[in-house]
């Protein structure tokens, strides 16, 4: 007999570090476990049999951009090159902040960091997609422990409507859009006899891309920049731009929060498609290799 499956009520999801709470997540993604099956000829006569490599999946967790502390320096860890293996723990709270599930890593390693969009027509909160390889999971009662306390914030939400674009060699005040990179890195693991369980190293880390939308009032002077940079064929070293994306408040005059994005050369130039008989505003897009990224919150 066929049966729904019943509603969960969840109210709220939260972040440990080494022992600490650190912060409420906005989505959380627990880990999981798949199985990849290899054939060996490890029967008699070299017989072939069924053997498997078992992982656990990567765990995610969307937070928001807020007060200085573990949880934000373990995500910066990855662009600022000092990423270390993090044990923690993944919590499901109810309503009074008990827990009602607990999940613990341990050594997990930062693989991802997802920076939002921002656009001038959005009222989103500014939030980080945090990804992490954990070691090892385990599945711990919640216990009777009271509620969890984590402390309130003290500054405002950072929206991802306000902001400023400093660095570029043209006006950049008419950029509708910026698209913040994604960081991204490459795990290698090594089974070694000595060790109960394998060991892990970083063997890449990509920055990702910059891209920044502008509309038709300046499109003139972006194409004539590009232009300047591509007519001899190659990238310069004075071409690569140190570009400051500044986080605002309302009133577009105090800075939140700025995102540093160093040695940013020049990847596409792209123009949107012009339809006839379609009323559209025209856009055009620069998009950017970064060289170095951090991220600095601004005083509270």
């Amino acid at each position: 007999m066929a049966t729904q499956p019943s509603a969960v009520s969840t109210a709220f999801t939260a972040l440990e570090l080494n022992g600490k709470a650190v912060g409420l997540a906005r989505s959380l993604q627990m880990p999981g476990y798949r199985v990849e099956t290899v054939v060996v000829p490890a029967g008699p006569g070299n017989a072939a049999r069924l053997a498997a490599n078992i992982s656990i999946s990567t765990m995610e967790a969307s937070v928001d951009l807020g007060e200085p502390g573990p949880l934000l320096d373990w995500a910066l860890s990855l662009p600022r090159g000092n990423a270390m293996a993090t044990d923690g723990a993944a919590l499901v709270l109810d309503a009074n902040r008990k827990p009602q599930r607990r999940v613990e890593w341990s050594a997990g390693l930062i693989t991802a960091l997802k920076l939002p969009v921002l656009d001038a027509s959005s009222k989103q909160v500014f939030s980080l997609g945090l990804t992490w390889q954990p070691a090892t999971v385990s599945y711990a009662k919640p216990g009777d422990a009271g509620s969890v306390v984590i402390p309130a914030p003290k500054r405002k939400p950072i929206v991802t409507a306000n902001f400023r674009v400093n660095g570029l060699p043209f006006d950049a005040r008419f950029i509708s859009q910026v698209v913040l990179p994604t960081v991204t890195a490459k795990l290698v693991v090594e089974q070694t006899s000595q060790q109960r369980l394998p060991s892990r190293h970083y063997a890449s880390v990509d920055l990702g891309e910059l891209r920044l939308v502008f509309n038709a009032r300046c499109q003139g002077d972006v194409l004539a920049w590009v232009q300047k940079v591509v007519a001899n064929g190659r990238i310069a070293d004075g071409d690569y731009l140190g570009i400051v994306v500044e986080l605002l408040d309302a009133s577009l005059k105090t800075v939140l929060a700025s995102i540093s994005l160093a040695g940013c050369g020049l990847l596409r130039y792209e123009e949107d498609l012009i339809g006839s008989n379609v009323e559209q505003v025209q856009q055009c897009t620069l998009s950017f290799a970064v060289g170095q990224l951090d991220l600095q919150l601004g005083k509270p």
